[in-house]
């Protein structure tokens, strides 16, 4: 609950009337909405009748809310904002507000309405009303029962929009419905009998329900709105929405009509227009202040920084919405900016029936306890269908899960937790496992007219997005069969195959980029795919050349010659023996077969020292022994026909370049060169322990463990006893040329000049940024402009070095 800089502004911000605060997923927004509460409960309530009001839309997150402030309430760590008896302070969700005012209109005329549950009930009420007119409107083609559903939904949108009159409803643009779904037989055009006639069904669909006593939810919803409108009733100063884009006009106004404006009053709408994922929703789809009478003219603050997950997370969920041009171009978009907290990129399975996903699941997650309370692992899906059948076989496994009630969620139960995409909104979990991403789940265009497929579209790929960001540390995606047409638009860098590996998913390589044709007996077989997919994974992840690799490898099996599909050898001692062979299969054909050659190859040849299987949709490594290996060994210096590797060797202390010259065996034989004079320098080489990793911007957990040395002049270094060197994870400084996988050396100092570049320890995270004090804060600065700099108190930040120096890890 720390707030940085930026966030704390917005919380302490005077309040002068309304104020939009846009954000990204994760950037803190309910937080700020929670401390902006607390703050204006104890500056800004003068008067006795001063209230305040902190309204969402999402039921589970108003719990999820309650939970973790109960948490820090019974740690002691802050005053329960949420106590019941606080008199002026009121935390709630919408409905829940609303349907308050709607029994006070009820009892105050005496009325007795019921909501009209379940669906059937108020079909069946529908078809009456669509009997009752269709003689009305012969021409008409819409007005038929089985229809029924789709005009239940557009008089829900009606209603949602307080349309109040049929001219109104004439001439409103419909966003989605300017044409008919799927087998609807005309357009819902503007200014048409079609409009009328669904107008006049309203009318009398919602007199039928009255004669039973009966309203459906928008139409309590209108009640509400009059109520409060009609009547003196419980206003509030102050009033906080989040989620405001998901609200209904029907809603918004009601907020609306329940504020007191007084000279230090305030009205914050919190949103994030990516995340609308409601049909009615008002704002989301793109529509101003303007058009619920506010004038949002210098009255918007946004926040960009994603907190809640990490940088490869962030990338990839950026990465999807980046193609849809609805989203990109809303006024209220709010562009993600990367922060320098890394993790393990997402990962992506594709199964080719629910027997090996389901195995997969219940595998994964037997791992995942090693790390992980099961209570801190959710599984998502779009629809309880898809969730109802993982449970089940979970449960049978001994895993614990359990679908989280709506109405009374158990966060604290230990158990596996599960949630659809729309449920799971607002909530965050340090795994998500997002399932059965399939074609024709999402997006389901079945029942989608071609003219209105790109808006559901993009309301399907928000659907994903929101599912994505709410990992915080670990992010899965799975397919059953056929993958979703959104997995294409995630660039492929940004996922892998499994947590520890480097390896990225199967794609398809175009004919034209195969590599070793001249080795390729047929460029059109089926394992050729796979076996081109592999062949650039093993250049372009694991760095090995073309040179080491050859196809068709011959393996002597006493008198019979075999070949394997592909081989990777090494050089030791100057000779070229192979290192691992590798057995491809079609896609998703299975590895049992192949696994079983592969193995009498391995035992043929003494020389080779691993085994790889894969069919595109699985890969397993093996040793000689049969024991599995997490990952493919990637290439390393001393596998390449070379005696010694050669770095550069970057000095901040006099900003020159020398070439950097290791023996591959003995890391003590060190020859440093000046680059400008070619001079080789004559002094002693002082150790320095590599003691652990850095992240060039995103805070990692800041430990200490000798892994390694590094040798060097005596005159790069200020005192050797404290000088220590960092591995570098991440780019955010490649700028200044520090890249990932560097060696960054480091003097011990507890102070910075403006411009240096500093170890800085943030709640015991460690960064690398360029020092820039500012007044009592300080701004860390990345050198890479897809980052934003990091800005924090300085008594909140702990400086733990200067970097004097850089081991490039690139080989000259």
């Amino acid at each position: 609950m720390k707030l940085n800089v930026e966030q704390r502004r917005l919380v302490e911000l005077e309040p002068q009337g309304h104020l939009a605060v846009k954000g990204v997923a994760g950037s803190g927004k309910t937080s700020v909405a929670i401390r902006r509460l607390s703050f204006l409960k104890e500056n800004y309530c003068f008067e006795p009748d001063d209230k305040i009001l902190l309204v969402t839309f999402n039921k589970t997150l108003l719990h999820f809310i309650n939970y973790h402030y109960d948490k820090l309430s019974e740690a002691g760590t802050y005053a329960s904002l949420l106590a019941t008896n606080e008199k002026n302070t009121t935390i709630t969700n919408i409905d829940k507000l609303m349907f308050q005012s709607f029994r006070k209109r009820s009892n105050r005329r005496n009325a007795r309405y019921q909501l009209a549950e379940p669906v059937q009930k108020r079909l069946q009420v529908m078809n009456q009303a669509i009997q009752q007119l269709m003689t009305a409107f012969p021409d008409v083609a819409l007005l038929k029962p089985k229809y029924s559903r789709f005009l239940l939904d557009e008089i829900s949108w009606i209603k949602a929009c307080d349309i109040e009159a049929l001219e109104a409803y004439q001439t409103i643009d419909r966003l989605g419905r300017s044409s008919g779904a799927s087998g609807m037989p005309q357009k819902i055009i503007k200014n048409s009998s079609t409009r009328e006639a669904i107008y006049r069904l309203m009318e009398r669909y919602d007199q039928l329900l009255l004669d039973e006593d009966l309203i459906d939810f928008q139409t309590m919803n209108i009640m509400a709105l009059k109520e409060v409108e009609e009547t003196d009733t419980e206003s509030y100063t102050h009033i906080i929405v989040d989620e405001s884009q998901d609200l209904t006009k029907t809603q918004l106004l009601f907020l609306r009509a329940i504020h007191r404006d007084k000279p230090y009053g305030s009205f914050m709408f919190v949103a994030d227009n990516t995340q609308s994922i409601y049909a009615n929703s008002w704002l989301g789809k793109g529509r101003s202040y303007a058009s619920i009478g506010y004038d949002m003219s210098g009255r918007t603050r946004t926040l960009s920084k994603n907190y809640r997950t990490t940088t490869e997370i962030s990338k990839a969920a950026y990465g999807l919405i980046a193609h849809d041009e609805a989203i990109m171009s809303n006024v209220d978009f709010v562009k993600p900016a990367l922060i320098d907290r890394h993790g393990h990129a997402p990962i992506y399975r594709l199964f080719k029936n629910h027997a090996d996903h389901l195995a997969f699941l219940t595998d994964e997650i037997t791992k995942l306890q090693n790390d992980y309370a099961l209570k801190d692992i959710c599984i998502v899906a779009k629809e309880n269908r898809l969730l109802e059948d993982i449970e089940q076989h979970l449960t049978k496994a001994d895993i614990p899960a359990h679908q989280l009630k709506v109405a009374a969620p158990d966060f604290d139960r230990e158990a596996i937790k599960c949630l659809t995409m729309h449920s799971i909104k607002g909530l965050e979990f340090k795994v998500i496992l997002l399932v059965h991403l399939d074609e024709g789940v999402l997006p389901n265009l079945k029942q989608v007219d071609q003219e209105d497929e790109a808006t559901v579209a993009t309301e399907e790929r928000k659907l994903l997005y929101v599912g994505m960001t709410r990992a915080n540390d670990l992010l899965y995606m799975t397919s059953v069969k056929k993958p979703s047409r959104f997995l294409r638009e995630i660039n492929v860098d940004h996922l892998r195959m499994l947590r520890d590996q480097k390896l990225h998913p199967y794609q398809t390589v175009p004919i034209p980029e195969y590599r070793l044709t001249d080795q390729v007996n047929d460029l059109n077989g089926k394992e050729e795919k796979v076996r081109q997919w592999l062949i650039k994974e093993l250049v372009e992840t694991y760095h090995y050349p073309d040179t080491l690799i050859a196809l068709e490898y011959p393996v002597q099996q006493f008198s019979k010659r075999g070949y394997v599909d592909l081989a990777v050898s090494i050089y030791k001692e100057n000779e070229k023996q192979p290192y691992f062979f590798v057995e491809t299969k079609a896609l998703g054909s299975g590895l049992e077969e192949a696994k079983a050659q592969l193995t009498s190859y391995l035992q043929a040849d003494t020389q080779v020292r691993y085994g790889i299987v894969t069919d595109g949709l699985e890969l397993l490594i093996f040793d000689k022994q049969g024991d599995y290996v997490t990952d493919i060994p990637p290439c390393q210096p001393q596998f390449l026909p070379q005696t010694e590797h050669q770095n550069v060797y970057h000095n901040f202390r006099n900003q020159k370049d020398y070439r950097y010259l290791a023996d591959k065996d003995d890391a003590r034989q060190v020859t440093v060169i000046d680059q400008a004079s070619e001079l080789v320098l004559d002094e002693t080489l002082e150790r320095v322990p590599v003691i652990g990793d850095v992240a060039a911007g995103v805070p990692i957990a800041a430990t200490q463990h000798f892994e390694d040395s590094v040798y060097l002049p005596r005159g790069f270094i200020i005192r050797q006893a404290e000088t220590f060197a960092l591995t570098v994870k991440g780019d955010s400084m490649i700028n200044i040329g520090i890249d990932k996988g560097d060696i960054v050396i480091v003097h011990r100092q507890q102070t910075a000049d403006a411009g240096d570049v500093v170890i800085a320890l943030i709640d015991g995270e460690a960064t690398m940024k360029t020092y820039r004090p500012m007044g009592s804060d300080i701004l860390l600065q990345s050198e890479n402009y897809n980052y934003e700099p990091i800005i924090m108190h300085a008594s909140d930040i702990e400086i733990n070095g200067k970097v004097i120096g850089v081991l490039k890890n690139n080989v000259v």
